[in-house]
């Protein structure tokens, strides 16, 4: 049985975009991690690329391909409106939710996250007063107080919904790069199971009550280790063009201290001069070595642990309808 893995880019139409790149990676890296062989898995799953401009008509998406996946990775996408019911990736994330609505999976990436929790629970969206740009520390299921051996955490009970975080434990890094959050209370209210959360970040992973049918990331843990540098990077080129946009800043918890104190100061010239010289060898971490707290071991066992969850439930599907 081959699972047939599409990945959604609503971000950019590029063949070889960033944004492809790391989830065919995070899939890959993770297939390859649950048989260290590599053998089988050449047969067990097949990766598809769909890339939908959010802004042209919906008529020109080839909806009936979509529809063959067994399973969809969807990215999120720049915000371009102040509510999420605004934004265009809502209304390709709707036709999604009904075009694929017979997928085994569906997993949404930052904004199309967001669009998804609202368009499935109604959830809004609340602008930050700066962005949330960094790798924050996570644990699983979140502390829920002295009367915890007495409350049963929102759609837990007896459905196997711990199988996207089996094997994740303690502390856990994962990247955040956004400037609108919905909180965990947000989610909460909303009676949406919180999987991973963060005091500093707010909830990272969350899902249906079922565990696997719809699936939301509102962090990034497949970004590889150089993405975040090369994000702010970005930015402050983008702050050269048009000084109007707030400033940006250096990500926390991201670069090492000794490089982290640099960078600092570097921005404070890049403030006064405006200089795009002053971004010319600036460092981009090669691996996990370059990098304050190293995800990378996280997101392949969660990536893992979703492969295998669509895999068997494919199985199942097939076995009843055999």
């Amino acid at each position: 049985m081959v699972v047939r893995i599409g990945v959604v880019d609503l971000l950019s139409m590029s063949p070889d975009s960033m944004t492809r790149r790391v989830f065919l990676e995070a899939v890959a890296g993770a297939a390859a991690q649950l048989d260290p062989t590599g053998m089988p898995n050449e047969n067990r799953f097949e990766t598809t690329v769909f890339g939908i401009d959010p802004r042209e008509s919906a008529d020109l998406v080839d909806w009936s391909a979509l529809a063959e996946m067994d399973a969809l990775i969807v990215s999120g996408s720049e915000p371009t409106a102040a509510p999420i019911a605004a934004e265009p990736c809502t209304a390709v994330v709707a036709r999604l939710l009904a075009e694929c609505a017979e997928a085994t999976s569906l997993l949404f990436s930052c904004q199309s996250a967001h669009a998804a929790l609202h368009l499935l629970h109604g959830v809004d969206r609340h602008r930050l007063s700066r962005r949330q740009h960094g790798v924050f520390a996570h644990t699983v299921y979140p502390d829920l107080g002295a009367d915890a051996d007495q409350v049963t955490p929102i759609g837990l009970a007896g459905n196997g919904i711990e199988r996207l975080t089996a094997g994740l434990t303690g502390s856990i890094p994962i990247p955040h790069s956004r400037w609108n959050v919905m909180t965990s209370a947000d989610l909460r209210a909303a009676a949406v199971p919180i999987l991973l959360d963060s005091d500093a970040a707010q909830w990272q992973l969350a899902c249906s009550a079922d565990g696997l049918r719809h699936v939301f990331l509102q962090g990034h843990p497949e970004y590889f280790h150089d993405t975040m540098a090369r994000e702010y990077r970005r930015d402050l080129r983008r702050w050269l063009a048009n000084p109007a946009l707030p400033f940006p800043d250096v990500p926390l918890g991201y670069f090492p201290d000794e490089i982290y104190t640099r960078l600092l100061a570097h921005a404070e010239l890049v403030r006064a001069q405006r200089d795009p010289v002053l971004l010319e060898n600036f460092p981009l971490p090669l691996d996990g070595a370059g990098v304050a707290a190293d995800w990378a071991s996280h997101s392949r066992l969660f990536f893992g642990n979703w492969l295998r969850s669509v895999e068997e439930a494919r199985a199942e599907q097939e076995l009843l309808s055999a």
